[in-house]
């Protein structure tokens, strides 16, 4: 990391920025969710919930999305993505600390593929609480 991190409130002074915030998240998360339906929980997020971005420069290395949502008592966490080469730095706790709000609980359905965001989770404090099951209409 060469130039110092700066953190945005995305969701209040970069709504036109939407699409750097989608290409981040989706070059990351590819295989868990189509970019459309990405496309469409970050929209969400912008416009009823928050979004944070971390910034090194100009270069976007960072982004977490969430909202409130009827389905959800907590406030939940939609997306995260760190770019590999700066992981490990506390960007990913300082997104999750700044998209919260302050005083509140949160939530996250992780992926089950995806072992190292279950252990990064639990690192920063959150617990399983739930199991989660799907049926593809494909299976019978």
């Amino acid at each position: 990391m060469t130039e110092e991190l700066v953190y945005v409130d995305a969701h209040e002074t970069e709504p036109e920025k939407m699409d750097e915030y989608v290409k981040l998240l989706y070059s990351y998360l590819h295989h868990y969710i189509s970019e459309e339906e990405l496309r469409g929980d970050v929209k969400y997020c912008f416009e009823k919930g928050r979004v944070v971005g971390a910034y090194e420069g100009k270069r976007l290395v960072g982004a977490v999305a969430g909202a409130y949502t009827p389905f959800f008592e907590d406030f939940h966490i939609a997306h995260l993505a760190v770019e590999t080469s700066h992981r490990k730095m506390g960007i990913g706790l300082e997104l999750m600390e700044r998209v919260v709000p302050e005083g509140k609980s949160a939530s996250v359905h992780l992926n089950v593929e995806n072992p190292s965001i279950q252990r990064f989770y639990e690192h920063i404090g959150y617990r399983p609480t739930h199991i989660r099951f799907r049926k593809d209409p494909t299976r019978s």
